[in-house]
This record gives structure tokens, C-alpha cells and sequence, in this order.
């Protein structure tokens, strides 16, 4: 039974949920900026070449989903937060541990059936396929895998990150020396709960990313060319890494930057750079206007 006391605090507790997330300045959607889809791109593939690079040599993983947090434009709009805040929603069977299917003739598959991760929804699949056939392994300089991604994160109202390979995936191959990195073409579309869409980034490498090193604690990517392109507004950059160097408690490089060049939209031939300040932080700038960002899938282990 609810007291009066009980209901009181009950009440007040819910007034100020509600006057935090809808107080001025409180809630800042950052995340869709030129600057924040760029070095939100550049996280991606750090963390993607991580996750195959630290793979054993059975199995490159390459499993991380593409967010850690949901995103901002999933969450819905202000007044539903208010009230999930008082009032949690329950959710589905969990995802959560991720693995992929048994070796079957190269092939291993990762499969989401509308589980839930968080507050969010899982449905679609992940793909590998080695060129070792038998063991789906990377023992050997030569043995490559490729990634390819179909799947959907929608959020608890409606609104949908979709993450495709239009282009081919990504495709990781071992050297004699570490690895190098191909993104023959990844695409993710963030789509508002009302229906408008509200980023839609494709990236590709038209030179493959090099890896040296190990482990991460002397994984350095140290040349290739990155191309992110922002579909909605009409331009892309193309980027050059400059020492892009792991610690061994980060899943992304922590230090260097990536300099590159707008081709396309307001800012065309206007310069850009991702300067990494730390694990899964950068300082974004196109044209002389800088950002402070968080790429989400870049995480402290």
C-alpha cells in the first residue's frame, strides 16, 4: 500500500525527472553534426579492424555492434523520456552474449531475432566468410575474412539504425608484417521515430587501411585512405591517417589524427581533421570549425 507520504515523493520524484530532461541546455542532441557523423565513421572502423585484428587465430570476431549507447535520435521525443524515466518500460530476451554460429564450409553467422540490447531492438544478421574454407582461421599471411552486415536497432518508440554492406562489407587480410583493413562499402541510416531520416553515412576505403603491430599495445594504423560520405547533404571526405596508435586498454587508437580534404555540399574543398584526444574521443574540424566528440563504439577494456 502507497501512503500519502509515499505518493508525495512518488510525485515530486517524478516533477523533477521531468523538469531535468526538459530543462534548457540539459539534453544537447550532439550526435547528428557534420562533425560528430565523421568522427562517429572513423570510431566505427577503428573498432571494427579491432574487433577482427584481437580475434584468436580461429576466428576473427568482428561482432561489436555499431553503438554503445543508443543513439539520441532513437530515444524519442522529450516527453516520452520524461515518462520512461518515471515509469521503466520491461523488455525482451536479451541479445547479449553475442557469437556466431559454427565454421560451415567459410561461413559463420551472427543472428539477432528482435532481441533486445538495452532499451533497444536487435533483428537482422552479421556474416563472416573466410578464404580458409575448412577453419574459417587466420593463421596464415594471406588468410582474409570478409564482414557483411544486415541488420536494424530500433528504439523503444519507433525510431531505426540500420546498418548494411551496399558496397561489399569490410574485409580484413593478415600480412607477414599485421594486417590490412578494406572497406569495400558499409552504410548506416539513423531514421527518427516520426519517420525523417536523419543521418545517412556511407564509408569505403579507397586505399586499404595498414596495421601494424601485434596487439594493441603496439597496434598502429599507418597509411590508406578512409572515404566517409554524408548522403543527405551531398559531400564526403576523404581521409589519411597519420599514426593512429592503440593502448592496450582502449579498442581504438588513442593518438594521431586523419586529414583530408571536403569534396562536395557548402564546404567543398575546404580542409578536415580528426585529431584523437583519447580512447573513443576526438576533436573534429572542417573548415576551421572544431568539435569536441565521442565516438560510441570505441571503449576502455
Amino acid at each position: 500500500m502507497i501512503t500519502y507520504e509515499g505518493s508525495k515523493s512518488l510525485v515530486l520524484a517524478s516533477m523533477t525527472a521531468v523538469a531535468l530532461i526538459f530543462a534548457p541546455g540539459c539534453r544537447k542532441d550532439t550526435t547528428l553534426s557534420d562533425q560528430a557523423q565523421i568522427g562517429a565513421a572513423v570510431g566505427e572502423v577503428m573498432a571494427s579492424a579491432d574487433d577482427a585484428a584481437s580475434g584468436s587465430s580461429t576466428m576473427a570476431s568482428l561482432h561489436g555492434l555499431p553503438f554503445r549507447g543508443m543513439p539520441d535520435g532513437l530515444e524519442g521525443p522529450l516527453w516520452r523520456r520524461a515518462l520512461a524515466a518515471v515509469e521503466p518500460s520491461a523488455y525482451g530476451a536479451a541479445c547479449y552474449p553475442f557469437s556466431f554460429s559454427a565454421c560451415a564450409s567459410g561461413v559463420r553467422t551472427e543472428t539477432f531475432s528482435s532481441c533486445s540490447y538495452g532499451a533497444a531492438t536487435i533483428d537482422g544478421s552479421v556474416t563472416l566468410t573466410f578464404s580458409d574454407t575448412a577453419a574459417c582461421g587466420l593463421v596464415a599471411a594471406g588468410d582474409s575474412v570478409a564482414r557483411t552486415a544486415n541488420f536494424s536497432v530500433t528504439g523503444p518508440y519507433g525510431g531505426t539504425l540500420a546498418v548494411s554492406s551496399p558496397g561489399g562489407g569490410q574485409v580484413l587480410t593478415r600480412t607477414a608484417t599485421g594486417w590490412t583493413f578494406a572497406v569495400p562499402g558499409m552504410e548506416r541510416v539513423l531514421t527518427g521515430p516520426a519517420g525523417h531520416k536523419l543521418f545517412d553515412i556511407s564509408t569505403m576505403t579507397t586505399t586499404d587501411l595498414t596495421l601494424t603491430g601485434t596487439s594493441r599495445a603496439d597496434r598502429t594504423i599507418v597509411s590508406g585512405t578512409l572515404v566517409v560520405e554524408h548522403n543527405i547533404a551531398k559531400y564526403q571526405v576523404a581521409l589519411t591517417p597519420n599514426n593512429l596508435t592503440w593502448s592496450a586498454k582502449c579498442t581504438c587508437a588513442v593518438s594521431g589524427s586523419l586529414t583530408g580534404t571536403v569534396s562536395g555540399g557548402a564546404d567543398d574543398g575546404k580542409s578536415a581533421t580528426v585529431t584523437l584526444t583519447g580512447c573513443g574521443t576526438a576533436d573534429v574540424s572542417i573548415n576551421g570549425e572544431s568539435e569536441s566528440v565521442t565516438m560510441d563504439r570505441c571503449a576502455s577494456i
